[in-house]
C-alpha cells in the first residue's frame, strides 16, 4: 500500500497525527499518478491546504498543467482569495485545452463577486467552444437561474433532459424546470415537472416543492396528501408541518388542522410559523387561551412583527381587554411601529375606556392613511357623532358616501347632520 492509500486510511480512523507523517512521506515517494488521486481526494475531504500542496509540489514537475492551475484557482476561491485565484486563471493560455474549464472557473470567481453578468459572458464564451458540453450546458442553466432567466434556463435544462439527463451534479432537472416555471408563474406546467421529479426520485424535498404549488393551486386535497407522505417519511421534515395545518384549515379540518400544530411543535418548539397559524386555526375553533399562548409564543421568537402584534391587539379587543390593548399597543408604537392599524385599534381602545381625548387624536393621527377605508370611516363617524364633532364628521361622511353612496343608514345620519349642524 503506498503512502498516499495510508494517509486515506488514516484520516478515515481520524488518524490526524499518522496522517501528516503518510502525507510527507507521499510527497518524497509516491508517483505522480498516485498524488493527483491523493490531491483529489483531499480536496473532496476538505483539506485543501495539503491539496494545494500536492498541486504546487507537482506544477514545480509540470508546469504545462493547465488544470493543477486551474486546481489551485478554486482552492483560492474556497478561501476567498479572489486576486490569487485570478492570477491562476490568467496564466491558462487561451490555446489550452483546458481553457474551456478555467472560463468556467472564472464564471464561478465573478458569481461570487455577485457580478453575474460577467459570469456569464464566461459560460457563453466556453460554451463558443464546446457547444455539446453538457456540463457548461448545466453552468449556463443554473447561473440562469440564479439570475432569475427563467426561460433560458428552462430552455438550457430540458435540452439537457433531451439528451437523456435526469440528474446532473445531484440536481434532479425536472425539480430545476418546477422552479422555474413556478417562479414565471405558470403553475400549471410548474406542477408537471415536480410530479415528473417525484416519480424519477420520491425525495422528501421533490414531495415538498409538489405539494406547496399544489397549494398554490388552491388544490388543497392534493397538497395535504403529499405532505401527510412526507410527514410520514421523515417525520423531522419541519417545513411540512405549517403547510399540512394550512391545507388541513382550508379544508375546513380544523380539529386536524391543530392536531398537526402540535406534531410540529413537538418536533420544533421555535418553529414561528407554527405558532402563527396554531393561533388562527385555535380561534376559530374558539379556543381563545390557546390562540392567546401561541400568540405570546410567537412574539417571544419575533417581538418586532407587527402583522403578529397586531393580531394579538385584536384578540384582546374582540375580549374586551382594553386596557392591555392600549398598554400593548403604546409599546409598540413607541419603539416605531407604522401600520395605521396601530392608530385605529388604539381608537377604539381608548373609545371604551372612556379617553375621549386619546381617541380623537388617534383617530386624526391615522384619518389620512385610511380615509379610503370603508369601515374605519363608518367607525370614526359613529365616534364623531357621540362626540359632537360638527366639521369633521361631515368631511368624513362625505368621504364613505363618495366609496359607499348607497349606504341607507350613512344617507339617513347625512340629512340628520345637515338638518341639525
Amino acid at each position: 500500500m503506498n503512502n498516499s492509500q495510508k494517509m486515506i486510511d488514516a484520516l478515515q480512523n481520524q488518524q490526524l497525527k499518522e496522517a501528516h507523517a503518510f502525507f510527507e512521506q507521499a510527497l518524497v515517494a509516491d508517483t505522480d499518478d498516485q498524488l493527483y488521486q491523493l490531491a483529489g481526494n483531499l480536496y473532496h475531504l476538505g483539506f485543501l491546504e495539503e491539496t494545494k500542496q500536492i498541486y504546487h509540489h507537482l506544477l514545480t514537475k509540470h508546469p504545462e498543467d493547465d488544470e493543477l492551475k486551474i486546481g489551485l484557482a478554486e482552492i483560492e476561491i474556497e478561501s476567498n482569495e479572489i486576486d490569487a485565484a485570478m492570477e491562476w486563471l490568467l496564466d491558462v493560455p487561451e490555446t489550452s485545452e483546458a481553457f474551456p474549464q478555467a472560463l468556467l472557473v472564472f464564471a464561478d470567481l465573478y458569481q461570487v463577486q455577485g457580478l453575474y453578468e460577467v459570469s456569464e459572458q464566461k459560460i457563453l464564451k466556453a460554451k463558443e467552444l464546446l457547444p455539446d458540453e453538457p456540463v457548461i450546458q448545466f453552468a449556463l442553466a443554473e447561473l440562469q437561474f440564479s439570475m432569475g432567466k427563467y426561460a433560458q434556463a428552462i430552455h438550457g435544462y430540458e435540452e439537457l433532459m433531451i439528451q437523456g439527463y435526469s440528474e446532473f451534479s445531484g440536481i434532479n432537472l425536472a425539480s430545476r424546470c418546477g422552479a422555474a416555471y413556478s417562479a414565471l408563474g405558470d403553475l400549471e406546467q410548474a406542477v408537471l415537472y415536480f410530479e415528473q421529479s417525484v416519480e424519477e426520485n420520491e425525495t422528501v424535498d421533490a414531495l415538498f416543492e409538489l405539494g406547496v404549488t399544489y397549494m398554490q393551486q388552491k388544490e388543497f386535497k392534493r397538497a395535504n396528501e403529499v405532505f401527510y407522505k412526507l410527514k410520514e417519511l421523515d417525520p423531522s421534515y419541519t417545513s411540512v408541518y405549517p403547510n399540512l395545518a394550512k391545507g388541513l384549515e382550508e379544508e375546513n379540518q380544523l380539529e386536524k388542522a391543530a392536531e398537526i400544530v402540535q406534531a410540529g411543535l413537538r418536533m420544533d418548539q421555535y418553529n414561528y410559523e407554527l405558532f402563527v397559524i396554531g393561533a388562527e386555526i385555535a380561534l376559530k375553533l374558539e379556543q381563545e387561551e390557546q390562540a392567546e399562548e401561541y400568540y405570546l409564543s410567537a412574539n417571544a421568537l419575533s417581538p418586532d412583527n407587527e402583522s403578529l402584534q397586531l393580531a394579538y391587539i385584536n384578540l384582546l379587543l374582540k375580549q374586551e381587554r382594553f386596557e392591555e390593548a392600549a398598554t400593548l399597543i403604546e409599546q409598540a408604537l413607541e419603539y416605531g411601529q407604522s401600520d395605521p392599524q396601530f392608530y385605529w385599534d388604539a381608537a377604539i381602545a381608548y373609545d371604551k375606556l372612556e379617553k375621549y381625548d386619546l381617541a380623537e387624536k388617534a383617530y386624526q393621527q391615522v384619518y389620512p392613511a385610511l380615509n379610503q377605508n370603508k369601515d374605519f370611516l363608518k367607525n370614526y363617524i359613529y365616534f364623531l357623532r357621540e362626540a359632537g364633532e360638527r366639521t369633521m364628521i361631515k368631511n368624513a361622511v362625505a368621504d364613505y358616501l363618495l366609496l359607499e353612496p348607497a349606504d341607507a343608514e350613512i344617507l339617513e345620519l347625512s340629512e340628520e347632520i345637515n338638518t341639525n349642524y
